[in-house]
């Protein structure tokens, strides 16, 4: 039986807080039902013209006794119906993504295999259904429920412009990605009933992204099977292929290419990043791609497969680099790896566990150039030659940068939001300006927000992963209806995982933070472990990552360690763990 929707729900204005509020435990967030009216809506002021203060050195980082407060889960929405699912057996690579995200419904056996329960009841029908939103191979189907915010008449197509504008009220989306999908749906699972516009610069509805660097380009898995499938019901309106060139916050107004105006009521940024590419590189060459959007990916897909592509150069020692290394190595491509730094992975892993990714790809054939660089390209006749800071020369068919993101904000510059890196913002997910004021009809979300996460300390940092993408779009619309005051701190469990050569590998937390490691099971020799990250602070050894190799069972048993502090009489155990090989 399908539930009504429940009575509008009004966007809050801007905050003007009447006195001081009452404090409340961290993590605290009301119900759903309890959103109030807000005073009735100010323009934004801008703040005055001021010199650029100078550079300050950054405080030191305090990190908080995590034993001392409750770390909140991420909040899902109820349903009211039973759902159906079923798995696509030919997709699945056992991540155990799904069984993180609802182990009553997903389950790993001890061999390795999936099972899973196919009538899924209607209380947990929502955890089912963020099991299929996280699924980083889309092999997971969701039959039956409701659509978001219950039954509603399609959307009737809208202009954009102030001319058409109505009554009702309208939240646009900056950004067709996956962070944008799971706001908008968020919107509607609580029942907001104004305008959704979603304004994404890609021609395609969004779509999962990791694959692109593996069973895209391998041809396992084609465009439409990319495509996110749990919210296809969403009441949105989609202006795809539409460039955002600017934001006025003062007319609370999206600038369109071609000079069309976007006004709104709520904002949800979420534009993601872009591939980084090297200023030295030659821009006019085809021959040197980066993989971060479909289109890019068909391009080195074509590369690929053309008679005469037999040796590739990759630039990169991440997840993309290596990815893309052993992508090209499984259609028989000679492939040398170039890294600046060294071991691979080093940045992500640290260095004893980024080792063993190197020694994996060493034995798959891939010739890799630790702490070295390209110093001189030269597009030949039919080829590529590429001189190395050690004086070799490499001539290649095509260059592959696997470099990271740049996160998209140069339409931002002059709003007077802070995008120093990516759009800044406080621990609600609301946008804070240069003058670090918050915005509250502001909210960032993905891999383009900067926001401190109270999990591990204070600063703020940008996360690039998919799930982290579903999460923070579906708190940053919870805190867009909310407003500053009320919303909850976003302090999630970051996710990832990749795919080396056969080695499935999953992690929990920011390993980059950790100064200790400890092998808790398993062993590094054996290229099958989990590994638990740890560093120094005045309350203990605070556990901030936990990865694993080949484990995803064992994984799920650290998951909830993150954030945590160990007893201090471990340090002396993780030490001689250490040593272990």
């Amino acid at each position: 039986m399908s539930h009504p929707p429940g009575p509008p729900r009004r966007l809050p204005q801007p905050y003007r807080p009447p006195g001081p509020a009452p404090a409340q435990p961290y993590g605290y967030a009301p119900p759903p039902q309890q959103y109030v009216p807000s005073p009735a809506p100010q323009p934004y002021a801008p703040a005055p013209v001021r010199q650029p203060r100078p550079q300050v050195p950054a405080p030191p980082v305090e990190t908080v006794p995590a034993d001392s407060f409750d770390l909140p889960r991420p909040v899902l929405v109820p349903e009211g119906e039973p759902v159906r699912i079923s798995v696509d057996n030919n997709r699945c690579h056992i991540y155990g993504i799904c069984q993180q995200e609802a182990p009553e419904v997903f389950r790993i056996s001890a061999g390795g295999s999936l099972h899973y329960t196919r009538a899924v009841p209607a209380e947990l029908a929502a955890k089912a259904r963020q099991a299929v939103r996280c699924c980083p191979m889309q092999a997971v189907t969701i039959h039956g429920g409701a659509a978001p915010g219950g039954e509603r008449r399609p959307a009737r197509p809208r202009r954009s412009g102030s001319s058409t504008r109505t009554g009702q009220r309208r939240i646009a989306i900056a950004g067709g990605g996956l962070a944008g999908l799971s706001a908008a749906t968020r919107l509607r699972e609580r029942g907001f009933d104004g305008e959704l516009v979603i304004v994404g610069e890609e021609p395609h509805l969004p779509y999962s992204r990791p694959p692109l660097s593996k069973q895209y380009l391998s041809g396992a898995l084609g465009e439409d099977a990319l495509l996110f499938r749990a919210d296809e019901q969403l009441d949105a309106h989609w202006l795809l292929d539409t460039r955002i060139t600017g934001l006025d916050l003062q007319t609370s107004t999206l600038e369109l290419r071609g000079g069309e105006r976007l006004p709104y009521d709520g904002l949800v940024i979420a534009t993601g990043v872009d591939a980084r590419r090297l200023p030295e590189a030659p821009l006019f060459s085809d021959r040197i791609r980066t993989v971060r959007t479909l289109r890019d990916a068909a391009a080195v897909q074509r590369a690929m497969h053309a008679a005469r592509a037999r040796h590739v150069v990759i630039l990169g020692g991440g997840f993309i680099g290596c990815e893309l290394a052993c992508t090209a190595r499984e259609h028989g491509m000679d492939v040398t790896l170039v890294v600046h730094s060294a071991p691979l992975l080093r940045r992500v892993l640290g260095g004893q566990v980024g080792a063993v990714v190197g020694a994996i790809q060493e034995r798959a054939g891939v010739d890799v150039r630790l702490e070295t660089e390209i110093t001189e390209w030269q597009d030949l006749d039919g080829a590529l030659r590429l001189r190395l800071s050690d004086g070799a020369l490499l001539d290649c068919d095509f260059v592959v940068l696997g470099l990271g993101g740049e996160p998209r904000t140069e339409w931002l510059r002059g709003s007077g939001l802070d995008v120093s890196d990516g759009v800044l913002c406080g621990p609600t997910c609301h946008a804070v300006d240069a003058w670090g004021r918050t915005m509250p009809r502001v909210v960032a979300a993905g891999d383009v927000a900067r926001w401190p996460n109270p999990r591990f300390d204070a600063r703020p940092r940008r996360v690039e992963h998919l799930i982290h993408a579903v999460e923070m779009g579906q708190h940053a619309a919870d805190a867009l209806l909310r407003g500053p005051e009320r919303a909850a701190r976003f302090a999630p469990v970051p996710r990832f995982w990749s795919e080396q050569h056969g080695h499935r590998i999953q992690a929990a937390g920011i390993p980059a933070l950790g100064t200790d490691v400890e092998v808790v099971e398993g062993s590094l020799r054996s290229e099958r472990f989990v590994a638990r990250y740890t560093r120094a602070t005045p309350y203990g050894p605070q556990v901030v990552a936990a990865v694993a190799f080949d484990m995803p069972l064992e994984l799920l048993a650290y998951r909830d360690e993150i954030g945590r502090s160990l007893p201090r009489d471990r340090t002396s155990s993780s030490a001689a763990s250490r040593r272990r090989r």
